[in-house]
């Protein structure tokens, strides 16, 4: 099958299969890995691994990031002992809030915010470190191989801290401590909408290859769907902040991602991106330390 090369021009065929570039020129059609040789030379692992986690390095921010929150969870568990009251290899909740799990009280009135971001990395049983783990690489080693580190970065915490704020204001008057992990995981999904979104009108270039490329985000949308909310997560996690994370990711995709020879379509798109984004945080904050439990 031939390369797919930048997008921008159309005047003959071969400009229909240009690449689609993101930040630092990553390719985002990188995502489908068999395509740059000949998949019947491949076996079902390599087609899995080519596909759904392309150029996954042993040094890389997605395998860091899987690693230190593997080691957090095995550290979490050495010292605060393992619930058997809960889920298998569960952690205490006070063993959670200690590592910097996300309490919304924490921060309104204590102003830890740091818990905004530590809590990305707290998993707090061996299933939902699994699944977690699982989706991470998925999702992140597709973004990092095709749009760059800084990016990938970008996503991971400011759209992950954006749902740990946007969980707080909704959990306002809870008394827990919440796991916001699985806020970065939607906000990698939101991601991946956000840039089918703000590319709609470019991907035409590519055919038959704009159903296979919206084809698969929805199939990485489906999956992280079927296997979160399959998973039964317990009072542990933070529904709404994976909601906050989601749109987060959705409009850091609409604001930050490069498009060649962007159109007022794209214009529009950054604006509504940057604006919804700006809201979504700044409103957060305000109503989170300014409202009250009555």
């Amino acid at each position: 099958m031939a390369n797919i090369h930048r997008l921008g021009d159309d005047n003959d065929q071969e400009n229909n299969y240009q690449n689609i570039r993101g930040n630092g020129g990553s390719q985002m059609m990188s995502m489908f890995g068999g395509i740059d040789g000949d998949p019947r030379g491949e076996n079902f692992f390599h087609m899995l691994k080519k596909s759904f986690c392309p150029k996954l390095k042993p040094i890389s921010f997605t395998t860091i990031i899987s690693a230190l929150i593997i080691i957090l969870y095995i550290t979490m568990l050495g010292v605060g002992g393992v619930n058997k009251q809960d889920r298998f290899l569960s952690v205490y909740k006070k063993t959670l809030k200690d590592f910097g799990g996300n309490d919304p009280n924490e921060v309104k009135y204590n102003f830890e915010i740091l818990r905004w971001v530590t809590s990305l990395f707290l998993v707090t049983d061996f299933y939902n470190l699994v699944i977690a783990i699982f989706m991470i690489f998925i999702c992140y080693s597709i973004v990092e191989a095709t749009q760059g580190l800084q990016l990938t970065m970008i996503v991971f915490f400011g759209a992950g801290v954006s749902g740990a704020i946007f969980g707080d204001l909704c959990n306002i008057c809870k008394y827990t401590t919440y796991s916001e992990t699985f806020a970065c995981i939607y906000a990698c999904v939101g991601f991946l909408i956000g840039y089918i979104i703000l590319y709609w009108q470019k991907l035409d270039a590519l055919g038959d290859m704009k159903c296979a490329l919206v084809c698969f985000v929805a199939m990485v949308v489906i999956f992280v769907m079927m296997f979160t909310f399959g998973s039964g997560q317990n009072s542990f996690y933070d529904n709404l902040g994976e909601l906050g994370g989601f749109l987060g990711g959705l409009f850091i995709a609409m604001s930050l991602i490069e498009v060649p020879q962007s159109g007022e379509y794209e214009t529009i798109c950054r604006k509504v991106g940057y604006g919804f984004l700006g809201v979504q945080i700044g409103l957060s904050i305000i109503l989170l330390y300014s409202l009250s439990c009555s």
